[in-house]
């Protein structure tokens, strides 16, 4: 009897000690491939710049008498730092936005109940000139010491002959190019 239950213990233990083995088994699964590109050192955008807000202000409507009129310049600046000169000698800057359906030059301060028509926003560099949006790089030489500052000026422009009051904000994107 000793012999029947000590075979029929090893009859359930022996499968359930094999349970436990785990054996690996390796499968095919596929190949990867990793790409990408080191840049030498470009500039930084200093933070605070990354997602800036240029306060315009309050403009009378009256203040427009005839398309192409200018508010008054509205400074403002984009910091770079950490250039570096072996990389490049000039940087680019473009901007991108929805442009104005009047002035393609100009961004669109949109359209709708409560939103001011007849004008757009015209950006300018420290010369006084045009900056078009998503126009042809404009380049600046680095200023010394590794970091520069791009000085920039901001105005409503009047797109006709009639400007009504109301919301006047614009959004524009910028990206820099390095020659």
């Amino acid at each position: 009897m000793l012999k029947i239950k000590l075979g029929f213990f090893l009859m359930i233990i022996a499968p359930l000690s094999m349970a436990s083995n785990k054996w690996p088994v390796t499968l095919a699964g596929g190949q990867m491939r990793f790409q990408g590109e080191l840049l030498a050192e470009t500039c930084t955008v200093e933070a605070g710049d990354r997602q800036l807000i240029v306060r315009m202000g309050q403009v009378s409507s009256n203040r427009f008498k005839s398309s192409g009129d200018d508010a008054n310049p509205v400074s403002f600046a984009l910091h770079l730092h950490d250039c570096n000169t072996n990389v490049s000698d000039r940087v680019g800057i473009v901007f991108h936005g929805v442009a104005d359906g009047k002035n393609p030059n100009i961004l669109s301060v949109g359209e709708g109940e409560g939103i001011a028509s007849g004008v757009g926003i015209a950006l300018f560099d420290s010369n006084g000139r045009i900056l078009p949006i998503i126009s042809e790089n404009q380049t600046w030489r680095p200023q010394i010491h590794r970091s520069r500052v791009l000085q920039f000026v901001a105005k409503y422009r009047a797109t006709g002959n009639t400007v009504i009051g109301g919301a006047a904000n614009g959004q524009a994107w910028f990206s820099l190019t390095y020659q």
